[in-house]
Parts: C-alpha cells; sequence; structure tokens
C-alpha cells in the first residue's frame, strides 16, 4: 500500500522530461486548426479536441482543464521564445532529441506489444504471491472504507442523504442510478486519511462512526459530497486478500510483464543473430 515517487537524479534527465513535453506541447498545436479552437500563440493552436485527448492521458491524470491550458500557454511561449534563440540547433539539444526518440518509440513498441499480449496473473498465482509477501500489506496508517457519492446539485445531495438515513445507502444508491446531477460514485473505497482531500472531507469524517453517513460537503465549487463511514482498518493491521487483490495484481502484472519483455528482447537476439559488443573504457 505504499507509493513510490522518483526522483529526477540528473541535469540530462530534467533535459529529457522538458524535451518530451516540450514536443508533445509543440508537435500537436503546429497542426492546422480546426475552425474552433482555445487558445492560439502566435501559429500554435490548442484545440478543443487536443485538450480532451490529453486529460485523458495518464500523465495528465487529476489535472484540471484550467490547469493544462495555463501549461500548455506557458510551454508554448517557452519553446517559441527557445526556437528564436537557437536552441533547436544546439548540439546537446539534438543529442537529447534523438535519444528521447529512441526511448519513446521504445515505449510506444512495449504499449503494442503488450496490448496484443495480454498478461495477466490467475487468481491462484494472486493468492501464492499474496500468501508469501504479506507483510509488505501491512498499514503504515489507519485505512478508511467508504461509500462516497458526489453530486453536482446540493438538493439533490441532501435528498440522497436524507434517503440513506431512513433506508440504507445501496438502496438509496438504486434509486438514484439514473440521477443526472451524480458526477461520481465509489462503494467501499479504500482511502488513507491523507488521500482525503479536501480538508473539508477529512474533518467531516474525523469524528463518524461506524455506518454512520456524512452532512453533504462542498468539496469544490458545484461539488457536493455524501460519505458513510463503513469501517476503520487500524495501522499496523495486515490487509485481507480481498483488500490487498487489486495491489497484489498491479505488482504482479508488473513482474510478469518484466519477465515477457525480459524473454522477448531474449528471444529476439537469437533470432536475428545479433551482434552486440560492450568495450572496455
Amino acid at each position: 500500500m505504499m507509493n513510490c515517487v522518483k526522483r529526477l537524479s540528473s541535469p540530462i534527465n530534467f533535459a529529457v522530461i522538458i524535451c518530451i513535453g516540450t514536443f508533445s506541447f509543440a508537435g500537436c498545436s503546429k497542426k492546422e486548426a480546426p475552425d474552433k479552437y482555445v487558445v492560439k500563440v502566435n501559429d500554435a493552436v490548442l484545440t478543443e479536441e487536443q485538450i480532451k485527448s490529453a486529460l485523458s492521458q495518464e500523465r495528465n491524470r487529476g489535472k484540471y482543464r484550467s490547469e493544462f491550458i495555463h501549461n500548455w500557454i506557458e510551454n508554448e511561449i517557452l519553446y517559441q521564445e527557445a526556437a528564436k534563440n537557437g536552441i533547436l540547433d544546439e548540439k546537446e539539444f539534438n543529442s537529447i532529441v534523438e535519444q528521447s526518440k529512441k526511448e519513446i518509440a521504445a515505449a510506444f513498441f512495449i504499449n503494442k506489444l503488450l496490448a496484443e499480449n495480454k498478461i495477466e496473473p490467475t487468481e491462484d498465482e494472486m493468492r501464492k504471491y499474496y500468501e508469501a509477501n504479506k507483510e509488505e500489506f501491512k498499514l503504515t496508517d489507519d485505512l478508511l472504507r467508504l461509500n462516497i457519492v458526489y453530486f453536482s446539485d446540493f438538493n439533490k445531495a441532501v435528498e440522497f442523504r436524507n434517503m440513506v438515513m431512513e433506508t440504507n445507502w445501496n438502496s438509496s444508491l438504486n434509486k438514484y442510478r439514473t440521477e443526472p446531477s451524480i458526477l461520481s460514485n465509489e462503494s467501499g473505497q479504500l482511502l488513507y486519511r491523507y488521500q482525503l482531500q479536501p480538508l473539508s472531507l477529512l474533518r467531516s469524517l474525523n469524528g463518524l462512526q461506524k455506518d454512520e453517513v456524512s452532512l453533504v460537503i462542498e468539496t469544490e465549487p458545484s461539488k457536493f459530497a455524501v460519505v458513510q463511514l463503513i469501517e476503520i482498518l487500524n495501522k499496523d493491521m495486515i490487509l485481507s486478500f480481498d483488500d490487498a487483490k487489486d495491489e497484489v495484481k498491479d505488482r504482479l502484472t508488473m513482474i510478469k510483464r518484466k519477465d515477457f519483455l525480459r524473454l522477448y528482447i531474449d528471444k529476439l537476439i537469437a533470432d536475428h543473430n545479433l551482434e552486440i559488443k560492450r568495450y572496455s573504457e
């Protein structure tokens, strides 16, 4: 249940990231713009379609539309200024671009390869992995199991909460399943306290007892949450297989994919009789 944050370890790595980011922004923006576009910086345009596509990508998950547009404008201005100052002709820049092209091409090919070869662990493999690594699923903090539903309409959120208080969560949610003001809902979601954002959401849960339902909470402008606390899984407790299953699957899938890629590369070397020479310094 741990999230690892990798830090950039060198200026070159940072430069590669900047390079890739710039090209992803600038490359798209130079296409001929449809009639409707959102932003224009000189000849570069950002369209509604490009925004939707970018925000659906994993690297932009959690970004607001306005934040993405602001970042695009800044990147485009800096890119154009860099071009004016001859950065695109510098040897170091082009060396990084060339290396980045290889890395991006390899990454795209890997994604294509993995999409064509579905690699998923079996239930038995996941149980064996879990049993062999149980200690890794010990909680580092209290974990809350919650039901959460978000509305765009405050009055509908109040109506829903009242219905839950009179009946129960599942039957109320079932009656509201076609309600257009529901933005999203999660049943039995597991979250650490630090994952509860904004602070008003965390505060509303601090005093709740098991199965108790919160008041309607405005978490963002025109976004209202109703939360039910199902249970608290205490710190140092080892998650059950069922609760850890998604993480077990993710870990084991990554391991199996790495093994698959290693065998695939070994086969390429053997099949094509590739000559690989390593020279000592």
